[in-house]
């Protein structure tokens, strides 16, 4: 039985595990090393532990001082945006495709669909080196989705029509992006849009909404570039590729004569002070949870109690389990000695 989580390594949980396991680094050791470069482009210097302590104030307060006590330490040094092995090749168009044509592609038998509805903040750090046009490198995206917010890591790489995406995404915590905002990211930009998604597990399809824009787009994406290409191909795409990506075709939709104030267009201005207000007010009742030690313990005594009421309810069930297969081959063992005497 394995189980898995930021408590696991608590106290009151650890004592009733047999061996303890901690695993640090990995795309959030991206995202701060992210932070600490473009303070460094910005002509700022700061320390991994003050952005730490800033962006991830649960992890030092709560999470790192048990990770000491682990019989095996593993430090990730993996980052999964510098390996493209296993990036999706993706295709996009502007064209648009029938519900119909897009089944006909798809393996009818693994088909499956769902919908989502998100915005997508872009930070950025005032004072980072600019050519007077706002790309997607210079920011960092912020996905808010179904109340959850998820940072969303792209450094894609252009070859012909095809978008090659070394993609990372990964949960955030409110007080995260709030933490961001401290550091002084500003929000400069964002995209509010509907995608529908429809995957078989070679490609997924995506038709995107974007608001403010007239027509869908669609993406094509997958691991296998051939069996993306001929999915495009059945779909009548060839001739209709972009590769820009959603930030530029937002801004480019923008009426040439508006107004851009400290590098935010006057049209999205009011929508994206929403949004930061939004980010801040969950942020700011994570942090005042945070200073009030009683909400803490009891939010952490929770969570503790319900991790040892599964544990001993598996404990439970693994004495079940072992008194029923002792029966079990007891029986088996006492009807093939009872044959062997029979011949």
């Amino acid at each position: 039985v394995i189980f898995e989580g930021v408590y696991t390594l608590h106290p009151a949980i650890r004592k009733s595990l047999d061996l303890w396991i901690a695993v640090v680094g990995g795309v959030h050791s991206h995202l701060i090393a992210r932070i600490q470069r473009d303070k460094n482009r910005a002509g700022f210097s700061i320390s991994q532990n003050e952005i730490m302590t800033t962006v991830f104030p649960l992890f030092q307060q709560y999470i790192e001082p048990h990770l000491v006590d682990a019989h095996l330490k593993i430090q990730n040094d993996f980052d999964p945006v510098l390996s493209p092995e296993s990036s999706p090749f993706v295709l996009k168009s502007t064209k648009q495709v029938s519900y119909q044509d897009i089944l006909k592609v798809l393996d009818g038998s693994k088909v499956c669909s769902s919908v989502q509805n998100f915005t997508d903040v872009y930070l950025r750090l005032p004072g980072i080196p600019s050519n007077g046009q706002l790309t997607e490198g210079e920011c960092i995206r912020v996905r808010i989705c179904e109340g959850r917010f998820a940072v969303l890591i792209r450094e894609p790489i252009r070859e012909g029509n095809f978008i090659i995406q070394p993609k990372v995404d990964f949960d955030i915590s409110a007080s995260t992006v709030a933490g961001l905002l401290k550091l002084g990211y500003q929000a400069v930009a964002y995209i509010e849009a509907s995608a529908v998604i429809y995957q078989d597990g070679k490609i997924l399809i995506e038709v995107d909404h974007l608001q403010g824009v007239t027509n869908p787009y669609i993406q094509i994406k997958g691991t296998n570039k051939e069996i993306v290409s001929s999915a495009a191909s059945s779909l009548s795409l060839d001739g209709s590729y972009t590769t820009k990506s959603y930030l530029q075709i937002i801004l480019e939709s923008l009426p040439v004569d508006d107004n851009v104030t400290a590098g935010i267009h006057n049209q999205q201005a009011a929508r994206l002070q929403e949004l930061v207000e939004f980010i801040q007010s969950q942020g700011g009742s994570f942090n005042s949870d945070l200073s009030s030690p009683i909400r803490e313990n009891s939010s952490t005594d929770g969570v503790l109690d319900d991790l040892q009421s599964r544990i001993k309810r598996l404990e439970r069930w693994n004495t079940i389990n072992m008194v029923l297969w002792t029966i079990l081959l007891s029986a088996l063992v006492g009807y093939s000695l009872y044959q062997k005497r029979r011949h």
